[in-house]
């Protein structure tokens, strides 16, 4: 048995100078260290925390829910928080009702998630058509199923007539769910209850064209603890004639052998339309670009799983952003283009060595999103990841669309290839998210929301500012600033630097009531974007990726040199934010130049990759941060990762860190070890938090109370940090 010691450590303040520390004094949780020396081509590691892994055993249950407790102590006790979580909750609560999901079927039916602005959970509604009142269907509370009445909608998808809606149940922030199906005539569900399903990753649910059922992803194993977690999931179909709940393996290494489907992968499908022929199977992983399949859909109906090769890895089809259209396949490739470019190929070829290009790469936007109408192709471009345009492709000929507002992001929908609606949602970093139905004939645009429309005049006097940082290699890092206009340069305010840089994902500018807020109390929100992401076409994610991940945290620091060379803010005053994979990014800043920070914070950090890929534990991420098999990504994954590249003698910023005890992407222990050597650095000065909730996952978006009070705990410990004085410990 574990023994676990918890030792008070206590730490005087002198005269109450140094206002950043406690104020009288704080406690730190330590746990006896259990080291695991290991040796990996020639480099040795010590892993002084092991034991931390094991979040079954009581004891060390004990000591995070001892942490969480702590860490809940003292941002209770720090003046001004909950004032800042009503005012924030205040600000959201301005909407009469938030909506959310909107899914329209082919005939016009709507099905979306709501609620009103003094409840915390949504509903499932539906409209007959978009004239229509509003009827709810289902309310998840009302629900009693396997013994539990705590049950959250997170996802909805209805058939293609309507006629039915697959809504996929959770609760305590789990991303793993309960598929029920719901009636729509008579506002019942059926018995079926469909367990290990994930639908608001992997493609989700996806009906068969005749209604009659629909594939998901099955997981078969739902112990996230359990390093076989997340391997051998397969994709499954559903008929609802089977009442019992029955599905077919449809897909998968269990079904085709012969295809050498690793374990680690994700074997999805999709079905994009009512009128589609072929389903498309992928084996997807965290790498942007897949190898697929197809088969046609009747075929797998009658039991027939006659999966066809579609395309490898090496045609660089981005994702799942390819679509059977008539006699073409038409994809969004990286294939000799940084940038991207929209191509297609014949159905009876599928040659893509000799795909046809419809729209060539640009050289200074990169197409991010497209979507097919019977009319045309419209797709969207960014700028460094902040400029938005859209265009519009009809018989090969090419025209830049002017939208109603300057966009930072744009994003498209439609209802099918073969209907002529399309929706266009324009967003930016100080204009609020507004979606617009495009009517191709006029070429005009109209508002179009089933959302209420709110002001928010107290936003009036923030702007955003697009700069080019020069990186320790000379390359250019984009760096967004929003302030207000009248800030003063030498206000020397508190500087909230937002930085991710993985996966090739673009940070593109989206509303955000919560940081204009922060903006408003005299701070600055920035974000860096580094290499590791998107923002500059293929290279740019390569030049962050594997052995080239170091550039990610250098081009943070390059940034926060940055705001202090133009006296935005003085050392003392920036914060550093990384969520997830950016707890690489903001984890390995800090380790390089401690002294350029005074905050570190992360949620649901990636900050001990090296170990979570030695044991392959919640999948693998080695397509983006390396294999421990190779010798130089080995080494390269060594040198990334947070918690081992942490030094026992250095004097570290502040540091907070959230993790969710239900997470099935990143492991909680992560951030466990992260501050477990921390808080054994006899260095110490700054406090060091961990709040480790057991009723969430990888974040969850279910309670938006409890979502302002996080953000409200973030805040408030950042101004703690930065000197605010209405901010200080009680």
């Amino acid at each position: 048995m574990k023994r676990l010691l918890f030792i008070l450590t206590i730490f005087s303040t002198v005269a109450c100078t140094e206002k950043n520390n406690f104020d009288k004094k704080y406690l730190t949780l330590k746990i006896e260290e259990k080291p695991a020396l290991e040796k990996y081509f020639g480099a040795n590691v010590n892993d002084i925390y092991r034991n931390l892994e094991d979040t079954k055993d009581s004891l060390v249950d004990s000591w995070y829910r001892n942490q969480n407790n702590f860490a809940k102590s003292i941002l209770d006790s720090i003046s001004g928080r909950d004032n800042l979580t009503k005012e924030l909750y205040e600000i959201s609560s301005r909407k009469s009702f938030s909506i959310r999901r909107v899914n329209v079927t082919p005939n016009d039916k709507y099905f979306f998630l709501k609620k009103e602005a003094d409840e915390s959970y949504y509903k499932l509604f539906y409209k007959e058509n978009l004239q229509s009142d509003t009827v709810i269907l289902l309310d998840p509370k009302k629900l009693n199923i396997n013994d539990r009445n705590d049950y959250v909608i997170n996802y909805i998808k209805p058939s293609w007539d309507g006629k039915y809606v697959t809504v996929s149940l959770t609760y305590s922030g789990r991303d793993l769910s309960e598929l029920v199906v719901l009636d729509v005539t008579n506002e019942k569900l059926l018995p079926q209850i469909l367990a290990n399903a994930w639908p608001t990753s992997f493609l989700g649910v996806n009906w068969l064209p005749d209604n009659s059922g629909f594939t998901y992803l099955r997981f078969q194993d739902t112990d996230i603890t359990n390093p076989k977690f997340k391997r051998n999931s397969q994709s499954v179909l559903h008929l609802l004639k089977d009442k019992n709940g029955k599905v077919d393996y449809i897909f998968g290494n269990k079904t085709h052998p012969k295809l050498n489907i690793s374990e680690t992968l994700y074997p999805t499908t999709k079905i994009h339309s009512e009128k589609d022929k072929y389903i498309i199977g992928y084996l997807s992983e965290v790498d942007n670009y897949w190898k697929a399949y197809y088969a046609n859909i009747s075929d797998i109906k009658s039991g027939n799983y006659d999966w066809k090769p579609l395309y490898d890895k090496k045609d660089k089809v981005l994702t799942q952003k390819g679509y059977f259209v008539d006699n073409d396949f038409i994809f969004l490739s990286a294939k000799d283009a940084d940038n991207k470019k929209i191509m297609s190929v014949k159905t009876s070829e599928l040659n893509f060595d000799e795909a046809v290009t419809l729209v060539s790469e640009k050289s200074e936007e990169v197409i991010d999103d497209f979507e097919i109408t019977k009319d045309a192709i419209f797709y969207s471009t960014l700028k460094h990841g902040v400029d938005a345009n859209l265009y519009k492709l009809v018989d090969g000929n090419e025209e830049k669309l002017k939208t109603p507002k300057k966009a930072g992001r744009i994003t498209l929908n439609n209802k099918s290839p073969y209907s002529s609606e399309l929706w266009v949602a324009i967003e930016g970093w100080t204009s609020p998210y507004i979606e617009y139905f495009y009517d191709i004939k006029s070429n005009t645009f109209s508002k179009y929301s089933l959302s209420s429309s709110v002001e928010y005049p107290e936003f009036n006097n923030i702007i955003a500012e697009e700069v080019l940082v020069k990186a320790h290699d000379g390359e250019e890092i984009p760096l967004s600033i929003i302030r207000n206009t009248d800030f003063d340069k030498n206000h020397k305010a508190p500087v909230f630097l937002y930085s991710y840089g993985a996966y090739g994902d673009i940070e593109s500018p989206y509303f955000s009531s919560l940081m204009l807020s922060f903006i408003k109390k005299g701070g600055i929100y920035a974000i860096a974007h580094v290499r590791g992401g998107g923002e500059k076409g293929d290279k740019w994610h390569k030049g962050g990726y594997k052995t080239t991940k170091s550039n990610s945290w250098k081009d943070l620091i390059s940034c926060s040199e940055y705001l202090l060379k133009e006296k935005l803010t003085i050392k003392e005053n920036i914060a550093l934010y990384g969520a997830s994979a950016g707890g690489i990014t903001v984890g390995r800043a800090m380790i390089e130049r401690p002294d350029l920070f005074k905050v570190v914070i992360s949620q649901y950090g990636y900050l001990n990759p090296f170990r979570s890929e030695v044991i392959g534990s919640a999948g693998t991420n080695s397509e983006e941060f390396g294999s421990a098999k190779d010798s130089l990504e080995c080494l390269s994954l060594i040198n990334m990762d947070p918690y081992l590249n942490l030094k026992n003698d250095e004097d570290y910023p502040a540091v907070y860190l959230t993790t969710g005890m239900n997470d099935p992407q990143v492991q909680p222990w992560m951030s466990g070890k992260f501050v477990a050597r921390l808080q054994n650095n006899d260095k110490l000065k700054n406090p060091v938090l961990l709040l480790a909730d057991y009723e969430t996952g990888h974040g969850d978006n279910s309670n938006e109370l409890k979502i302002y009070k996080d953000w409200a705990n973030i805040f408030s410990f950042i101004f703690w940090q930065t000197g605010h004085p209405d901010y200080q410990l009680k």
